[in-house]
């Protein structure tokens, strides 16, 4: 594959390097090991260049100090600064193309299925629909919309009096005037309820004679 070209390219460039420098085995090795592990830790963390940059340096330096067990001298301090040159005009150099070669891309694919088709019937809200012997008869039910009002104007015409007030333990100073304003405020709810009333039967007388002009231009067409 291209990322395996890529990878035997940089091994040899890099084996290259060491034999054109008179690197001995042991020498050769090391730094085989040192691009090999910058490389690989690089790609597969997906370091910035800074960072992999610092981990090469660490790996370089653990082979150019004599302390054991921390690190041995193998590489001079020439060794050190020709490898480091190396390394940055080469493989950091292009380091962001080596990124871009080895991100790994994600494809994602969609699909739809479709397991059931609902109807237009199972799309209306519940109870939309009722079957005919449900229906009620439209003068049924402007005479029931008719009586509901009429019992809500029932009970609003009905007045608060004295001995409701004291009984309901209001102060007998302040009765008056809570009996004049509730009476008030009730007079209000029944003008509002008798004009809604009003409104609601011209409403409906309204479309029951539209709905009987409609039959009647319906029933005079020719067949």
């Amino acid at each position: 594959s291209e990322r395996d070209q890529i990878t035997l390219d940089l091994y040899y460039y890099t084996l290259q390097f060491g034999l054109e420098k008179g690197f001995t085995a042991d020498k050769l090795s090391v730094l085989f090991s040192i691009m090999k592990s910058t490389h690989e830790s690089s790609m597969a963390s997906f370091w910035p260049a800074r960072r992999s940059f610092d981990y090469f340096k660490d790996l370089l330096l653990q082979h150019s100090v004599q302390r054991p067990p921390y690190s041995v001298g193998l590489f001079s301090l020439q060794d050190v600064k020709d490898i480091t040159d190396y390394a940055a005009t080469g493989y950091f150099r292009h380091y962001m193309l080596y990124k871009y070669a080895f991100t790994k891309k994600t494809e994602m694919r969609f699909s739809t299925i479709f397991t059931h088709t609902m109807s237009v019937a199972e799309s209306l809200p519940a109870g939309f629909m009722q079957p005919l012997s449900a229906a009620e008869d439209e003068d049924e039910k402007l005479k029931r919309q008719e009586q509901e009002a009429l019992a809500q104007l029932a009970a609003a015409q009905a007045e608060v009096t004295m001995e409701e007030l004291e009984a309901a333990g209001v102060p007998e100073d302040i009765r008056e005037q809570v009996l004049s304003k509730v009476n008030s405020q009730l007079d209000t709810m029944k003008n509002n309820m008798e004009t809604k009333l009003e409104q609601e039967n011209m409403e409906m007388r309204a479309k029951i004679a539209e709905l009987e002009k409609m039959l009647r231009n319906k029933d005079a067409q020719p067949l």
